[in-house]
C-alpha cells in the first residue's frame, strides 16, 4: 500500500473536525478535494473510514488505526523538517500544547512569551481543557507537552513539577464568614457553594474533601472557570474556591472578600507530562526545559 503525505495530512484534518468543510476550510482546499482523496484512502485499503450520524462524521475502527499512525508520521515529518531547518535558520517549529484552564489563565501566557522571545520561529498551538482530557491528548498523540492537576504519576508519561496555586474561599461583604482568618472546608460546606465544573481538577479535590465529611454539598449551580464562579458570588448565588491570585483581583473588583481555605489539599500542584519514551522533537525539548524551569 502507498500513501501520500497530503492525504494522510487532510484525513488527520477531517478526524478532527468530524466535517470535510471546516477541515477544507482549515487547510485552504475544495471540499470535493478532500472528498477524493478519503475516496482514494478506502479503495486503497478496502474499508469505509466514515460513518454519518447526527453529529458529523464518525471514525470507524479502520479510521481510529489509521489516525493513530497518520499523527505519527505527520509528527515525525515535522521533527525530520525542524531538524534539518535548524542547521540553516535556527530552531524552528510547532509544538502542540494542551492545558488546563487555571494554568493558561495564571501561568502560561507570561511563561509563553519569554519561550517565544528566545525562539521567535517556533510556533505553539495551545489548546485548553480538563486536566483529564490533556493527559489523554498526550497519551494519544494529539499533544506535544500537555499541563495539567492531580497526581504526578501518570502510566505512559513522563511528567515533572510545574506550578502550585493555593485555593482561597471568596464571599460577598455581607457573608457570615467575612471576618474569619482562615476557614476549613467542613465550614465552607455548611454554606452555598458555586460549584466548579465537572471533571475538573478542582471538582476532584472538593469532591473528595465533601466525602470525607460524610455530608453532601449545598451546590445551588455549577460554572466553568473562575471567571464566573466570581460573577455567581457577586450575585450572592453562594461561595467559592478560586485560586489566591484570582481572589487577589476580584476583591479589588467588586464587594467581595477572600480568607484563606486551611486544607492540606487547597496547595495545588500542576505537572508537565510528555509521552514516555518518545524522541521529543528538538522545539518540544526546548519549551518542556524551559517550562519546567518555571516551577515553584
Amino acid at each position: 500500500m502507498r500513501f501520500d503525505l497530503l492525504s494522510l495530512k487532510l484525513f488527520v484534518a477531517v478526524c478532527e473536525h468530524k466535517n470535510i468543510s471546516r477541515a477544507a476550510e482549515t487547510e485552504n482546499i475544495a471540499p470535493s478535494a478532500i472528498s477524493k482523496r478519503i475516496s482514494l484512502l478506502e479503495d486503497t485499503l478496502r474499508v469505509p473510514l466514515f460513518a454519518r450520524s447526527n453529529k458529523g462524521l464518525e471514525l470507524t475502527p479502520a479510521a481510529h488505526a489509521l489516525l493513530q499512525h497518520a499523527r505519527i508520521i505527520l509528527r515525525d515529518l515535522g521533527q525530520m523538517e525542524s531538524e534539518l531547518l535548524d542547521h540553516s535558520t535556527g530552531h524552528r517549529g510547532q509544538i502542540r500544547l494542551h492545558a488546563s484552564l487555571s494554568t493558561v489563565v495564571q501561568y502560561l501566557p507570561n511563561d509563553i512569551r519569554d519561550f517565544l522571545n528566545l525562539y521567535p520561529a517556533i510556533q505553539i498551538q495551545l489548546e485548553e481543557g480538563l486536566s483529564q482530557q490533556v493527559i489523554r491528548a498526550v497519551s494519544e498523540n494529539a499533544a506535544d507537552i500537555g499541563i495539567f492537576g492531580g497526581s504526578s504519576v501518570v502510566p505512559g508519561l513522563h511528567v515533572v513539577p510545574y506550578r502550585t496555586d493555593r485555593l482561597v474561599v471568596i464571599m460577598p461583604d455581607d457573608h457570615p464568614l467575612r471576618d474569619r482568618p482562615k476557614l476549613t472546608f467542613a465550614e465552607v460546606a455548611e454554606h452555598d457553594l458555586v460549584g466548579p465544573q465537572m471533571g475538573s481538577y478542582l471538582n476532584a479535590l472538593v469532591l473528595r474533601a465533601a466525602a470525607d465529611l460524610s455530608q453532601p454539598l449545598k451546590l445551588r449551580i455549577r460554572v466553568n472557570g473562575f471567571e464566573p464562579a466570581r460573577s455567581m458570588v457577586e450575585a450572592k448565588l453562594g461561595i467559592a474556591l478560586v485560586p489566591e491570585q484570582h481572589a487577589a483581583r476580584y476583591v479589588t473588583m467588586a464587594p467581595l472578600v477572600a480568607v484563606p481555605l486551611d486544607e492540606e489539599w487547597a496547595l495545588r500542584h500542576w505537572h508537565i507530562g510528555v509521552r514516555e519514551g518518545d524522541a521529543l522533537p528538538a522545539p518540544v525539548q526546548l519549551l518542556l526545559r524551559h517550562l519546567s524551569s518555571r516551577r515553584g
